[in-house]
């Protein structure tokens, strides 16, 4: 029940807080998600100098929305992913300010998914 009910708050939290990147609506929603998720660790490895990623924390993430880390390095989903990284660029700042808040060690959807450099 946990697993579930964590899945539906990163669905409803990750579609209010992100930029509006290209969807592609045959994509389901948990890898959709997951693909904005993807998008996210890319763009902090990047842009974020005061945050790294927990490579691990981020797969179980991935995995508790039933989707396989594999499948983010190919095909739609690594596009997607990708296209969700451009669209955090657009506002830096803003789009780190935003990863810390939501998943830093204190985040308020996925704690633990960035922590400090």
């Amino acid at each position: 029940m946990h697993r579930h009910a964590l899945l539906w708050v990163v669905i409803l939290c990750l579609g209010t807080v992100t930029p509006r990147a290209e969807e592609m609506p045959d994509i389901p929603a948990p890898k959709r998600n997951a693909a904005k998720l993807a998008g996210l660790v890319g763009f902090v490895n990047l842009h974020c100098d005061k945050l790294r990623t927990n490579q691990d924390r981020f797969k179980g993430a991935i995995q508790a929305m039933g989707v396989d880390p594999a499948e983010l390095d190919r095909d739609i989903l690594m596009l997607q992913a990708r296209s969700y990284l451009v669209a955090y660029q657009k506002d830096i700042s803003g789009s780190c300010a935003r990863a810390q808040d939501l998943f830093g060690q204190s985040g308020t959807i996925i704690p633990g998914v960035f922590s400090p450099r």
